[in-house]
């Protein structure tokens, strides 16, 4: 047997053996990466497999309350899973390393880490390849797969429910465009308006002109545009009121099928950045409130330094006040902390409403309190 290496309290201590060669010294930091990365990914797999069924099974128990069956909701509940782990995506992360790096702690590898001056800037870094592999996964399901599904869900859910192809919407869809205000009470899966209203205003606010169609379809194209079907005008002048009616109308709207869709059918947080981004700018230029959906595209836009300050503050527990503590309590302790931060982003976001708050800084303060809390805690236990 060799002889054990003795150093100094405190001294940096090589983790290559004695007499490793150079390339050797090259490849332990790889070696130390890979070994990060392997149990923090599959720690969060679990976690988020485990979280997305028991999820789902709640979700499947409410939608079967509605007029359909099982088989219609769990479909309707399986098209809406992108989205249930776009939301977790963050708390599972979290957890997925608290536990992967409690795991390591409790078997002293941390420990021999740190011995060996593997810094906690070192480890942090180490974290970063299977925290940009959950941020990727983030973007799959929650820009390009989730609100596709989501929208194909709700229609798949009215169709289900009211045995019809046409999405009826209670109260029916108001949209505003200048000087007109419109509502749609039906949109067809093929993007036809149905029973639409129209209201004329001019400049200085006074009702000039109404008009109701049986149904709109849309023209694409350089000229696009919607075609307005049995038409019945009101003209509103100052002395009298002419009604007319005939067979169609161009109506030269900016909005497309596609978009009208999106905003009946899919909430807020539930849109991709790129549609959301499209309602701000929409609702801006038409003066209306878009803070709702400001305070979506923000929280989206930030996901990876939510999900960043999340695994620094895991590490920090880990290495500070719970390198030793079981299994149970550190997975009590992830869950608290991700309620806590899920009810701060819930109080926090209807402020941006009530109070006028900025949105962005609605946003950013749930995040920057949990980068202060992990900065706190490494300066004070690492």
């Amino acid at each position: 047997m060799g002889r054990a290496r003795a150093y100094a309290p405190g001294a940096p201590v090589s983790f290559a053996p004695r007499g490793a060669t150079g390339e050797l010294r090259a490849v332990l930091p790889l070696i130390l990466d890979w070994h990060i990365f392997r149990h923090t990914i599959s720690a969060t797999l679990v976690v988020v497999l485990a979280f997305v069924m028991l999820v789902s099974v709640f979700a499947l128990i409410d939608e079967l309350r509605g007029n359909y069956t099982f088989l219609q909701a769990a479909t309707y509940v399986a098209l809406t899973t992108p989205r249930r782990i776009y939301e977790l995506l963050p708390f599972a992360a979290f957890l997925g390393t608290l536990l992967a790096l409690g795991n390591l702690a409790s078997r002293g590898e941390l420990m021999v880490m740190r011995v060996s001056g593997v810094s906690v800037s070192r480890l942090l870094a180490s974290l970063l390849l299977p925290l940009l592999v959950v941020i990727g996964l983030g973007y799959l399901v929650g820009e390009v797969y989730g609100p596709k599904l989501e929208e194909e869900a709700e229609r798949y859910k009215t169709k289900e429910r009211y045995s019809s192809d046409a999405i009826r919407i209670q109260g029916g869809y108001w949209y505003r465009e200048g000087g007109l205000y419109m509502s749609v009470a039906a949109i067809s899966e093929a993007g036809e308006l149905l029973d639409i209203r129209q209201f004329w205003q001019d400049d200085a606010g006074n009702l000039i002109r109404t008009l109701q169609a049986a149904s709109a379809v849309y023209v694409p194209g350089a000229d696009a545009h919607w075609i307005l079907k049995d038409i019945t005008e009101t003209v509103i002048e100052p002395k009298q009121t002419r009604t007319a009616t005939r067979a169609e109308e161009r109506w030269n709207g900016s909005v497309d099928p596609q978009m009208l869709s999106v905003r009946i059918l899919v909430a807020a947080p539930k849109l991709s950045v790129n549609a959301l981004e499209q309602q701000i700018e929409y609702m801006q230029r038409e003066g209306l409130n878009a803070r709702s959906y400001e305070v979506a595209y923000y929280t989206k836009l930030l996901l990876p330094l939510t999900i960043l300050g999340f695994n620094f503050l895991a590490m920090v527990f880990v290495l500070g006040p719970m390198r030793q503590v079981r299994l149970g309590l550190r997975l009590t302790v992830g869950i608290l902390v991700g309620l806590v931060f899920k009810y701060l982003q819930d109080l926090f976001a209807p402020m941006s409403e009530v109070y006028h708050l900025d949105p962005l800084i609605a946003v950013l303060i749930p995040i920057g309190l949990c980068w202060l809390l992990a900065l706190w805690g490494a300066r004070r236990f690492v």
